[in-house]
């Protein structure tokens, strides 16, 4: 369920939080949007194709069963929640 680009996942999200306060609507909005991107592009033959061949990222941690995609979502929440709650101001 985890893998190296979770922590990209929770990165970003840790990050959004930071500055975007109190928005769990947008948090899961662009969290739903990335994943239908994702299951898109690794899906369609021709970009699935080109990832294969030029993305330095093995296929093992992209090529997501829908565990994955959840998960992914569950670890955007966990890094937002972090950093809303973080006063840096």
């Amino acid at each position: 369920m985890l893998d190296p680009l979770s922590i990209s996942h929770f990165i970003w999200y840790f990050i959004l939080g930071l500055y975007v306060k109190n928005n769990y609507k947008l948090v899961l909005f662009l969290s739903l949007l990335w994943e239908i991107f994702e299951y898109y592009i690794t899906n369609i033959t021709y970009t699935r194709q080109l990832l294969i061949k030029y993305w330095p990222i093995p296929k093992k941690y992209w090529d997501e069963n829908n565990i994955n995609r959840v998960s992914d979502v569950i670890i955007n929440f966990i890094g937002y929640e972090i950093g809303n709650n973080i006063n840096f101001k």
